[in-house]
């Protein structure tokens, strides 16, 4: 099969999902649990997994093509959230930073991702920090 360049609109939203994927890693640090924004500052990250590992895991559990891992702080423990592209759709995988193991998975959407940032980003500027 042959491959082409992408178009200018692939890289547009290549580029706001990194955008959205990137800034929603904040989300536990904007939570509304000023226990768990401590903890995530205070709380030192492990792992043995680099993100390019991380993405070759996610690829393999789910069968797609891994975009982006972000290295965030979730429910009182440091993850990978791999955002894998597989039938022009996207999932994010979750594993463990030091055993590889995989969390959860889930589908995920631009506009669902926005809307997660969105409110992170106001709960984060609100609290002044």
């Amino acid at each position: 099969m042959k491959k082409s360049n992408p178009s200018l609109f692939s890289v547009c939203l290549l580029c706001g999902l990194a955008l959205v994927a990137g800034v929603a890693s904040t989300r536990a640090l904007a939570s509304p649990s000023t226990v768990q924004r401590k903890n995530a500052f205070n709380t030192k990250p492990v792992g043995r997994i680099t993100p390019w590992e991380a993405m070759q895991i996610a690829a393999k559990a789910s069968g797609g093509t891994p975009f982006q891992a972000v290295y965030e702080f979730d429910d009182g423990q440091w993850i990978y959230g791999v955002v894998v592209v597989k039938n022009h759709k996207l999932m994010e995988v979750e594993l463990d930073p030091t055993s590889g193991k995989i969390g959860e998975t889930e589908n995920v959407s631009p506009e669902d991702e926005a809307k997660e940032l969105r409110s992170a980003l106001a709960h984060a500027a609100a609290s002044g920090g």
